[in-house]
């Protein structure tokens, strides 16, 4: 009889090889933001080296993924002059700005403190920190059969972003991820990776 860790073990490994990416055109509807808000907090017991904690959440509302939105589609419009920027801008004007949810979550590392000053690689280390992170919530986020998409689409390049979505320290934070959630009735196929002993040195055996 499998052991309680044996059945953890197996239900972790089944979130995490099952988990997939779905865009936000295919969400009907989102998570209570208390749930969401939860989730976010257990997510952020992540590796931190010197205790910095440096991730920043930003929960938006619905009038905020909108504007989000039509920030991107600007980006990727361009000059425009381009047709197909156009279409492309106009379609993730649409998708984006009608997503259920939306949290940016930015890595708040500051290069002049006096911890950075001591140990220059603890930005590198603040950002995989953050990056943990966004892996535990997007994991969390499965368990709990809300669908997600982790999206690093330039839209903090527009000048009106960090003011748009409220970012409390724009010089010295970074934009980790925009994780799209939602309901979705979407299946996806599992993921075929190459074989493991194409990546893995095993001095062991």
């Amino acid at each position: 009889m499998p052991s309680d860790s044996d059945l953890l073990t197996e239900a972790l490994t089944s979130i995490i090889r099952s988990r997939r990416t779905v865009k936000p055109l295919l969400y009907e509807g989102a998570p209570d933001p208390a749930q969401v808000r939860e989730l976010i907090d257990s997510a952020r017991y992540a590796p931190n080296h010197h205790r910095t904690e440096p991730a920043r959440f930003y929960l938006l509302d619905a009038d905020r993924i909108k504007k989000v939105g039509q920030l991107f589609g600007e980006v990727i419009r361009d000059d425009g002059t381009n047709d197909q920027l156009i279409k492309k801008s106009e379609k993730k004007t649409r998708e984006w700005g009608m997503a259920p949810g939306l949290l940016v979550v930015t890595c708040h590392s500051d290069p002049a403190s006096n911890l950075a000053q001591r140990h220059p690689e603890v930005s590198r280390e603040d950002y995989a920190t953050v990056s943990c992170i966004c892996q535990n919530l997007l994991l969390l986020f499965e368990s709990a059969s809300i669908s997600a998409k982790w999206s690093t689409g330039a839209v903090w390049k527009h000048p009106k972003f960090a003011s748009t979505i409220g970012i409390k320290d724009p010089d010295i934070e970074k934009v980790v991820a925009l994780i799209f959630y939602g309901f979705s009735p979407k299946t996806t196929e599992p993921r075929m990776l190459s074989p493991l002993n194409d990546h893995l040195i095993d001095h062991t055996s």
